[in-house]
This record gives C-alpha cells, structure tokens and sequence, in this order.
C-alpha cells in the first residue's frame, strides 16, 4: 500500500529504524502540468526542507527538479507561466496549417549561463555536494531509459531531450552519439530506478491522481495496444482536419475507430459551421477538449495515446513503425510503475504527493486561471507534505551531518 496525498486517512505508527535512510524525489512530467509540481517544490524550497539523496525526474518533472536543486524560487512557475503559454512556444494552428513544431529551442535557451533567468549549475553543483539529480531520458534505437546527471557539461541537452516529445519536437537529441527523447516514453514515473539506486524511502510528486492505478487494468491496456496495432497493420486511411475537429467534440477514442465512417456523415453539416467561427473560439474548444481527454486512455505522455495518433494523422504521414513502438513502450512501462507504485518492494517505502482530482490545467494550452489554481494546490499539499512527514524524514535521512542514532518516527507502515 503506498500513501496517497496528504489529507487522506491513513494508519500511521511509529517506525523503528536502526541506520539512516537514503530517501529519493521522483517527480513525474506532465507539461504544463508541472505548474502542479512547481507549487509543491516552492513550498520546499521556502521551508529548506531538501532531505534528498537522490533525485530523479521526467520531462517537465526534471526541468522542476533543476530549479529546486539550483535553490531558485519559482522558477519553474515562471518558465511554465511566461514562456510555455506564448504562441511561440506552441500553437496549435500553426502545428495543423504548417507543421510548425514545439519551440523547445527557444524556451530552454532562457536557462543557459548568460541569460537573465539562467538556470544556476554552480549553486546545484554546491548545494548537491555528492547528492545525485539526474534526468530521464529515451534511447531511441533501444526505447530503454537513460538518466543524465544535471550537473555534467551535458545538462542543457539533456533537459531538451527529457522534453523533446515526439511529433511535438522535430527530432531526436543526440548526446554523445546517440539519440535520445522524451523521458516519458520509458519512464513516466522512474519511481523504480530510484529504488534499484538504492533508496529506502521514494517520494513521488504525481501530476495526476493516484486513484488512476486503481482504475486502470492490464485489460484496458491490452486493449489499447491490440486496437493501435490493428489500426496500423491494416493501413486505415489518416485522419484529415475535418475528422480531428470532429473527433474532439464527440470525445472519439480508438476504441470506437471502426464506427468513424458512419459519425462523419452525421457531423458534415455542423462541420462548415465550425469554419465560420473565430480563430479564438476554435483553439479554445480544441484546449478544453484536450484537458477533457487528459485523464482518458492515461495521460501521461503529452495528451494520451488516441491524441497522439490523431497528432501524428495531422502531420499528414502514416503512422511509424517506430512511433508504434514508442506508444507501446509508454504503456506498458508506464503500468509498470504503477504496480511498483502500488506494491513496492518490503524494503522500500513510497510517499506521494497528487492531487486527488484531475489537475485543471493541460499539457498545453491551459488558461491562466487554470495554471495559477495547480500552483496554489501544489502549494498547499507541499506544506501538509511537509507539516506530517517532515520532521520524520528530516530526522531519519542520510543528509544529516551527524552520527545517527537508533530513532522511531511515525511513517504509515507498507507490505
């Protein structure tokens, strides 16, 4: 049983422990999503609290990650906030019309030395002091994750590649020779490298509710992955624009592509409608839809694995077999964790931090109303984090500069 947000019950005793804990902060991605993990990293870092040995993050996970162990306030809030909301970060018009890809480049070149809102190595390099923060990335000739420290010469690639969603990003990053991706694809949560690194105690910083492990089965997974195989081996024809559209108002999933050419016909009529409408109105319809389907099919890379292929349909190309091989690597990696989250190994022990609904804000295109709601939350279950197993985990963690001493705290016992 691992421990949900804090403010759910749960049976919680003194624990008994007879030598330091090496405790681990994973943090998962989520786009503008981690505007959620920002507000809990703030609340941290406002509290000095950082008793971490490890530290591992995914994508917008590891770009939060940099922030906290860089020691700089809010960062994250404002990369999110100020460069991820501009039209020329993304925008989805120019994506459709024009191919016009996830500015990723320019975002990040905001965080190299020499800049205004530079990210600060140095002081990572200090405040880390033999402590180990790496970013999780995905070999694309092997789909395996890789995982690069923060603080080596590599760390601006490194973080581009955690965030270089395929079809959003035009390319591969290559470090060292190889080509790497989105950390997502391999290791949304990477709760379980930290455990095979040694930590006793994983705290997991969620972007969506911990209940989704209990909703979610490995029959719903088998199902989705035999349905995009199906649909790829049988070369069904691509969707256009006018499908998408369609697609986003009615909900449509992958499970229902076989019915697609008898719902066209009944959407053509509203479909010329659509075209009448202002610039505006549309993109705001297609955002709503996307946080909507966020937490259908999983949302954990990007949008979900049906907006992925309606993605890759706009790109006007066939659907890969290497992009094929990606989304299946997601699923059944990312369920993977969950079973690790749900029953981790008896010498491990995991605490997360999740919101208990879905997160207003989207990957992309949220409001600002929306990304200023996730912070606060973010905020608040960082210092009910903090306020209930705080003191323990201070007192128990390997950071401590003095000899430990034999000690009871109250953890919530797991098995």
């Amino acid at each position: 049983m691992t421990d949900n947000s804090p403010g759910t019950a749960m049976p919680i005793a003194p624990r008994h422990f007879t030598r330091p804990q090496r405790i681990a902060l994973v943090l998962q991605g989520g786009g503008q999503r981690g505007i959620f993990t920002a507000g809990v990293l703030d609340a941290f870092l406002s509290a000095r609290f950082d008793p971490f040995q490890l530290y591992l993050g995914t994508s917008a996970g590891a770009l939060n990650l940099t922030a906290y162990v860089c020691q700089q306030h809010r960062y994250g809030h404002r990369f999110i906030t100020e460069l991820t909301t501009q039209e020329r970060f993304f925008h989805l018009m120019k994506y459709v019309r024009r191919q016009h890809h996830m500015d990723l480049d320019w975002a990040l070149s905001t965080a190299l030395p020499g800049h205004e809102a530079a990210l600060d190595i140095e002081t990572a390099k200090l405040h880390l002091n033999g402590r180990e923060a790496y970013a999780c990335v995905t070999e694309v000739d092997t789909l395996k994750p890789a995982f690069f420290s923060i603080t080596d010469d590599t760390w601006p690639d490194a973080l581009k590649a955690t965030c270089a969603i395929p079809l959003l990003y035009p390319h591969p990053v290559c470090i060292n020779g190889k080509r790497y991706v989105d950390g997502g694809v391999s290791a949304a949560v990477p709760a379980k490298e930290a455990f095979a690194r040694g930590a006793d105690i994983i705290v997991v910083i969620r972007t969506e509710p911990t209940l989704e492990q209990d909703k979610g089965s490995s029959e719903d997974q088998s199902h989705f992955l035999d349905t995009l195989r199906t649909k790829f081996e049988a070369k069904k024809p691509q969707f256009k624009l006018s499908d998408y559209l369609s697609n986003f108002e009615f909900k449509y999933r992958l499970t229902r592509f076989e019915t697609f050419q008898k719902e066209l016909n009944k959407q053509l009529a509203e479909l010329s409608e659509r075209y009448k409408s202002s610039r505006e109105q549309w993109v705001s319809r297609v955002r709503d839809g996307m946080r909507e389907k966020a937490m259908q099919n999983g949302g954990r890379w990007l949008f979900g694995g049906d907006t992925i292929y309606r993605l890759q349909s706009l790109s006007g190309k066939p659907l890969s077999s290497e992009m094929l091989k990606m989304l299946t690597t997601h699923y059944q990696s990312y369920q993977n964790e969950l079973q690790f989250l749900a029953e981790p190994p008896p010498r491990a022990q995991v605490l997360q931090i999740a919101p208990s609904a879905p997160l207003q804000s989207s990957a992309l295109l949220s409001k600002p109303e929306q990304l200023d709601a996730d912070y606060q939350l973010g905020l608040s279950l960082g210092n009910q984090f903090m306020a209930q197993y705080g003191d323990a985990l201070n007192t128990i963690s390997t950071v401590k500069s003095e000899a430990f001493e034999p000690t009871s705290v109250a953890l919530p016992h797991q098995g």
